[in-house]
């Protein structure tokens, strides 16, 4: 079986899934999400604006959905990197954010890609979540969430990356700098912000330090699997697509050392 046809946007169908399976155990605590959510949404405004802002040409800035969302298998896995670092409730936080985070991308993919989306990914992306919501539980849930975070995600970004690694490597761009500046920044301002904007509004209580919170802001910063799917509808041209998809490597690279290290701060600090 050839490597391209893991690059096909069906193949994250399981992954989709998952999130309407995690939506569903998360809106079973409403007053825990609220905060979560909200926070969410601010990492997802400010690094929109953010792109737009750093791309005159309309059909670069027209691909601003991409710099949105956030790989929780990414995050899981630098959070367990860290041990006893990243404490239980950050943990809990970032699950929440990143469920909402996934959830509010997938409606923004379903609206501004209507057209673009063949039926088939329709229902691998919008369908699946619908199922995974109306299912909510499945046996074997932990292998399950396993096989998708360690098997599905890798497999799916390794396929669409792999080209661009192989290819003419552009590691300085405009797409590729303004996805990272994005990303990065966007993420920290955004989520940090409206957390703390969310604490006063809705009259919640804030279960990790400040510090905390602008570290787990800076992990939200790692996206690959829906970003690149939407980078795929976004750009026919194969130079703008490998620019953008290098651009998200380094957001990811660069949003785990920042995240990583404020984290250990935090933890001294504490």
């Amino acid at each position: 079986m050839e490597l391209e046809f893991f690059a096909h946007s069906e193949v994250l169908a399981p992954f989709f899934f998952l999130i309407g399976m995690q939506l569903r155990n998360e809106i079973s605590h409403p007053k825990e999400i609220l905060l979560p959510t909200f926070a969410a949404l601010g990492g997802m405004l400010f690094p929109a604006v953010i792109f737009i802002g750093l791309n005159s040409d309309p059909a670069i800035a027209s691909g601003w959905p991409l710099v949105m969302p956030t790989d929780i298998a990414l995050v899981i896995l630098v959070v367990l990197a860290l041990g006893k670092r990243a404490s239980v409730a950050l943990k809990t936080f970032l699950l929440a954010l990143a469920v909402a985070d996934d959830l509010l991308s997938i409606i923004v993919l379903g609206v501004k890609y209507t057209g673009a989306l063949k039926a088939t990914e329709v229902l691998a992306s919008i369908g699946a979540v619908l199922l995974g919501a109306l299912v909510g539980k499945v046996p074997f849930e932990k292998h399950f969430i396993k096989f998708v975070n360690f098997a599905i995600l890798p497999i799916y970004v390794f396929a669409n990356v792999y080209p661009t690694l192989t290819a003419d490597l552009e590691l300085q761009s405009d797409l590729g700098n303004s996805v990272i500046i994005a990303r990065v920044i966007g993420k920290i301002v955004g989520i940090t912000l409206f957390g703390l904007i969310g604490v006063k509004l809705f009259k919640s209580q804030l279960l990790i330090s400040k510090l905390e919170l602008i570290g787990g802001s800076a992990l939200a910063g790692m996206g690959l699997a829906v970003s690149i799917m939407i980078a795929n509808l976004s750009y026919t041209s194969e130079i703008l697509l490998n620019q953008a998809k290098v651009g998200l490597l380094l957001a990811a690279l660069i949003s785990a050392v920042i995240g990583s290290f404020i984290l250990v701060i935090a933890t001294k600090k504490n």
